[in-house]
């Protein structure tokens, strides 16, 4: 049992040891200009576009996007990435519209991560005003009545809209940019087939 735990610890060890990783993703992705290549091969054109559309609601197979979307997930956010379709003969229109559906889809997601990020915004200034409003209150009774009720009570309400105005502030928003990035990342992906 305990050669199974040393062994495990050695494999953990080695495998998310940061240079074992920086090297094998500049081994398997990047260029020697600093871009990253993805490949993916795909048979017949039921593979890159979704069956169950068609005209100008054509979309590709979600499985094309979690494929991107796990390969450019290691990848640094600043990282041009070249996302090759080999062994696929479809024609110049279809492959134009492939790329252009790709575009269409992180626009879209991008937009929707950025009416995150607005909202989260809007919510960190209704709670600051909330938090200062009551901080007020509470100025207000501590001079006039002094009811040490309504002074918890104000302080509570106070502090908790504040802490989490901050926690939003520094954790929430952090985490949304760092989305908004990586989906911006995929919006500028370079699509070419092979």
């Amino acid at each position: 049992m305990n050669d199974m735990k040393n062994e495990l610890k050695e494999k953990i060890k080695q495998y998310s040891n940061k240079e074992y990783l920086e090297g094998y993703i500049k081994n398997e992705f990047l260029t020697d200009d600093g871009d990253a290549d993805i490949y993916i091969r795909l048979k017949n054109r039921e593979d890159l576009f979704d069956e169950r559309t068609s005209e100008k609601q054509l979309e590709l197979r979600k499985d094309i996007y979690n494929f991107i979307d796990d390969k450019a997930s290691i990848l640094d956010n600043d990282v041009q990435i070249n996302f090759h379709i080999r062994g696929l003969d479809i024609t110049e229109r279809e492959q134009g519209r492939a790329k252009h559906i790709i575009k269409e889809h992180y626009a879209i997601e991008l937009y929707k991560v950025q009416r995150k990020y607005q909202n989260h915004k809007n919510k960190i200034v209704r709670l600051f005003a909330i938090g200062f409003l009551f901080l007020l209150l509470y100025g207000v009774t501590y001079y006039l009545t002094k009811s040490q009720f309504l002074l918890e009570v104000f302080g509570f309400l106070f502090s908790f809209s504040l802490w989490q105005a901050f926690e939003k502030l520094l954790y929430t928003l952090n985490t949304i940019k760092s989305d908004i990035n990586a989906v911006a990342q995929k919006l500028l992906i370079n699509v070419e087939f092979k």
